[in-house]
């Protein structure tokens, strides 16, 4: 992957003047529409870009690619993926991950580092490349959907701040997008269209294999214990889980919502010129 920075440089910290952002994540508006009285989900940007060539510049690119290639052995590690000899050296004092939440910790981290350097050049190709990684990663771990749905919807907070060209939950201007606002290209805006759509899809498989786990497992305890289910009718509950479902549902067909309905309007009118 050609070396796309994509941690958000914070001035005064580590070496390179970049220090990675901790601030705490305020709760996701309820609402799709963009209010300055409503806090961004997403953290406080740099107010300009970081210069092409400079020193900040290069130490931010080296700590995000450094962060990603921690992610992926960390993934290789858990399913015992072969790595190189290097990789292997480093990767011995890394444990697998146990759980798709660290996935997410570790992702959602390198995400808002990117977010926060201001810098479009270095935010897009590196916050497709963790896209992808989601969607990638997501089928080879039980689904946990409170911290699933929060990292996509970090993210469909973050492009389509970047097709507007503004802060999509409070309505601030991006840093970087002072002078012009398609500042993404066209292949660009195809290309993360097809990964919103890929990620809805993962989803919803995801959450499909956990329900067939659920089912497998009833079947066991109504098969070993006819009388339990004569007497209770549902081992499982029906009143108790139905609910749950229901707000599922709802989160996953909100997945990348903005991003597609906003690239959706834009590409197909593009289509019938």
């Amino acid at each position: 992957m050609a070396s796309t920075p994509s941690d958000g440089p914070v001035d005064g910290g580590a070496p390179g003047g970049f220090l990675q952002p901790s601030l705490p994540s305020p709760a996701p508006s309820s609402t799709w529409s963009t209010s300055t009285a409503t806090p961004s989900i997403l953290p406080r940007q740099r107010t300009h870009p970081l210069r092409p060539g400079s020193m900040k510049e290069t130490t931010l690119i080296n700590h995000i690619d450094k962060s990603i290639l921690k992610v992926n052995r960390r993934h290789a590690k858990k399913f015992g993926s072969r790595l190189g000899t290097q990789d292997q050296l480093e990767a011995e004092t890394e444990r697998g991950y146990e759980s798709f939440k660290e996935v997410v910790k570790d992702i959602e981290s390198i995400v808002d580092v990117v977010w926060v350097s201001g810098t479009p050049s270095l935010q897009i190709p590196y916050l497709i490349s963790l896209a992808v990684l989601v969607n990638s990663f997501l089928p080879d771990y039980p689904f946990t959907p409170r911290s699933t749905f929060r990292l996509v919807k970090k993210l469909d907070a973050i492009f389509a701040s970047l097709l507007t060209g503004e802060d999509v939950e409070t309505g601030a201007p991006l840093s970087g997008f002072e002078n012009r606002r398609q500042v993404v290209s066209t292949t660009e805006k195809v290309r993360i269209k097809s990964i919103a759509e890929m990620c809805r899809v993962a989803v919803v498989e995801a959450r499909d294999r956990e329900d067939s786990k659920v089912t497998e497992a009833e079947d066991d305890e109504m098969d070993t214990d006819s009388a339990a289910e004569d007497d209770s009718g549902d081992v499982y509950g029906t009143d108790e889980y139905a609910e749950p479902a229901g707000r599922w549902e709802m989160e996953a067909a909100r997945v990348y919502e903005r991003t597609i309905q906003l690239l959706g309007d834009e590409l197909g009118k593009q289509g019938e010129l």
